[in-house]
């Protein structure tokens, strides 16, 4: 990379204060009145012709039809500090995993106490420029450990909930999250900890995606420690059976095995947390596909086989697959009675036949039309961005 590069990275001073307690078990209570840009979203509408190519093109970032080669080469770091006990054979387990099953290369690397922020910085500029940050290369970035909201409501790496003379000082996420966002090759990032962060979604010279094991705003706040690292190790191990997958299969399936636990022990657990941080193309999104490389011959590239489909693929589910319902107001005028028309069906007819369960759910119309439609969790991801598309959670 060069040194330009080397700029974005934030420097910001190690010793900057934490967040107090009530800051962080709240960070996003808000009592300001709703904003224009909400009274906006209301006069937003979109076409069905457009609507209609969005969602293919998210059904294509799950399952692409082009024929895209398996990645050269597939670094994995795995960072966290220095930890103990069943968390480092959590690690262990999961570093053998992209090791020994996948054939990825491997470097497990300890964040320090002392200079941790200069330090853990540099590994991650180093950790990009492997193989020469070709974008033929996937770069994978784990993480296990503790964060914190420092006093920006930004993200930081903690060795311990709060700060000691033994702990060391925070790692600020931002500045290593717009490294991996400006690498030329594709980055896949893990976080065994609660999430904070925005996405530049068209800003990036790869795609960027990350999985965490919640957000930091979630309601449910608690996280057993290294329970999420347990689920990658589990997931990647069913998945490499797979001749490739998707990252949104990847999260589809941990969702999934949430959610069945949950159903099982009746007790809320903090739900995963997906986002794409960038694509090349925002109206054409591409989800990264992991595939295990052949122990004798790591950097071959072998095309994916058309008809391999793993997005629904999961050993925990029980009942039907997850579903993300979404309001769209449309420009064209409809009667409630004409939902299954080929007025809309027509625009499904190019999703492919595993996501063609695309559910209108409702309709309703006054001096617009407003739908009410369901994809799965998977394909939800990739959906596109409009003022007009409005998403309304699982159903």
């Amino acid at each position: 990379m060069t040194d330009a590069h080397e700029t974005e990275v934030a420097t910001a001073d190690e010793g900057e204060g934490i967040a107090s307690e009530s800051e962080q078990e709240y960070p996003s209570r808000n009592t300001t009145p709703p904003s224009l840009e909400e009274f906006e979203r209301w006069q937003a509408q979109i076409g069905l012709q457009k609507f209609g190519e969005g969602l293919n093109a998210a059904a294509k970032a799950i399952f692409p039809s082009d024929g895209r080669l398996q990645y050269s080469k597939v670094y994995v770091l795995m960072l966290s500090w220095g930890v103990e006990g069943s968390a480092v054979s959590g690690i262990s387990r999961l570093s053998s995993v992209f090791k020994d099953v996948y054939h990825f290369d491997v470097e497990s690397w300890m964040i320090p106490s002392e200079g941790s922020q200069a330090t853990t910085t540099q590994k991650i500029l180093d950790f990009v420029r492997l193989g020469g940050d070709s974008d033929d290369d996937l770069k994978i970035v784990f993480y296990a450990g503790q964060t914190q909201l420092i006093k920006n409501k930004n993200l930081a790496l903690t060795s311990s909930g709060r700060k000691t003379e033994k702990s060391g000082y925070p790692v600020h996420w931002s500045g290593i999250q717009k490294s991996l966002e400006a690498a030329r090759s594709d980055v896949l990032i893990l976080l065994d900890c609660p999430y904070v962060g925005t996405a530049n979604n068209n800003q990036g010279n790869g795609v960027t995606e990350l999985i965490a094991a919640s957000a930091y705003r979630s309601v449910v706040s608690h996280l057993e420690a290294y329970s999420f690292t347990r689920e990658l190790e589990t997931e990647f191990r069913e998945l490499s059976k797979l001749p490739y997958f998707s990252v949104g299969n990847l999260f589809h399936n941990i969702y999934c095995r949430v959610q069945s636990r949950m159903a099982e022990t009746g007790q809320e657990e903090a739900v995963p947390a997906c986002l794409q941080l960038t694509q090349e193309d925002p109206y054409l999104p591409r989800s990264i596909q992991l595939s295990a490389h052949q122990a004798d011959t790591p950097s071959t590239l072998h095309p994916n086989p058309a008809n391999a489909n793993g997005a629904f693929h999961t050993s925990s589910t029980r009942g039907d697959t997850p579903r993300i319902a979404f309001a769209i107001r449309l420009k064209e005028d409809f009667k409630v009675g004409d939902l299954s028309s080929d007025l809309f069906l027509r625009w499904l007819s190019c999703i492919p036949e595993s996501v063609a369960e695309v559910k209108i759910e409702a309709g309703f119309h006054s001096y617009s039309s407003l739908l009410i439609v369901s994809v799965p969790i998977c394909m939800s991801l990739y959906m596109p961005k409009d003022p007009a598309i409005i998403c309304l959670g699982p159903i």
